[in-house]
């Protein structure tokens, strides 16, 4: 099986061990670096060949994307479904935060494409997902996750969600729990879309 995994903003392949280590005892990972907007990911993700597709954060984003487009299940770490809504969760914050300055990379994106680039909009798309997501993440709230497998499930796919006791990036003490729920999705409920 040929698996596609994708970082998040301003990380790599290399800071996403803890998601492809357990991946590969199913097959061969792909983890190209894709530190770019939505859209160009997604062009990059495009021209791989893969069964089953994974992302961290933005990469997430463009997992979930992928998966709609292909028809392949996708797993899908603190990821943002509603673009627009996570614009406006980081504009929230005060000046100085992290959630700022994203809110501020984000500004000159129009809300076109923010629609056209949310998961939450191509869930009846998406026929098997794993959602994993950080119960206390401050950069992208858990309530993404729950409204994106709320809206998979109710368009006739599977979904499970998983909350971890974490923030946004999963912390090292947590990285067996993650592994485990990652091999036991896949052993138990992976089927190809």
């Amino acid at each position: 099986m040929n698996i596609l995994a994708l970082h998040g903003k301003g990380s790599s392949p290399e800071r996403i061990k803890w998601l492809t280590d357990p991946l590969s005892a199913f097959g061969n990972v792909i983890a190209p670096q894709v530190d770019m907007e939505v859209e160009e990911s997604l062009q990059i993700a495009k021209k791989y060949s893969f069964d089953l597709v994974a992302g961290h954060s933005r990469g997430g984003t463009v997992a979930l994307l992928a998966a709609a487009e292909r028809k392949v299940p996708v797993i899908a770490v603190s990821a943002p479904s509603d673009r627009l809504m996570q614009r406006m969760h980081l504009c929230s914050y005060p000046e100085g935060t992290v959630q700022r300055q994203l809110c501020r990379e984000q500004e000159n994106l129009s809300e076109s494409y923010l629609k056209s680039t949310s998961p939450i909009n191509f869930a009846d798309r998406i026929s098997n997902a794993l959602l994993i997501h950080g119960k206390h993440d401050d950069i992208v709230p858990i309530a993404q996750s729950i409204m994106m497998c709320s809206r998979i499930k109710g368009s006739g796919g599977k979904c499970e969600l998983v909350e971890l006791m974490m923030k946004h990036s999963p912390p090292k003490s947590l990285e067996k729990e993650l592994s485990r729920a990652i091999k036991e999705w896949i052993r138990n409920d992976f089927r190809e879309g």
